[in-house]
């Protein structure tokens, strides 16, 4: 019994590392903005890793990302930090105009929620992924 314990966090990192459990990497929560934001809307200029102690924004997955959707995910009360994204529960080929079925018309489809206000169909991806 006492070497099944020792097993079971090296079980635990393998599940990981092989990507059996990739619910849990999706879980993380991207960090909220923690300081005033009076006079400071431009994220990059501070976030670009020119600076000491301040972090720089994930140059791989920000790519392309305008300063106007560091908010979406990085406000304390933005959706990314209150729920959690739902997958993509289908495939994309042909589908990358998202609105076009999510603009509440066609029954059963879920539609757009007004929390999403501004955001484009390339935006969708940013949080949401195929399953």
């Amino acid at each position: 019994m006492k070497n099944l314990f020792r097993l079971v966090p090296i079980g635990a990192i393998l599940l990981l590392t092989v990507g059996v459990v990739p619910a849990l990497a999706q879980a993380a929560k991207p960090p909220a903005v923690t300081h005033d934001l009076e006079g400071r809307d431009q994220c990059s200029m501070c976030h670009s890793g020119a600076m000491p102690d301040i972090p720089a924004a994930p140059a791989e997955s920000h790519k392309g990302l305008e300063v106007k959707t560091c908010l979406w995910c990085h406000a304390p009360d933005a959706a990314m930090q209150t729920k959690t994204p739902t997958a993509i529960p289908h495939a994309l080929e042909g589908r990358d105009k998202c609105t076009m079925c999510h603009s509440g018309a066609i029954p059963d489809v879920k539609a757009v929620p007004a929390d999403h206000k501004g955001r484009t169909d390339p935006d969708c991806r940013i949080c949401h992924k195929p399953a």
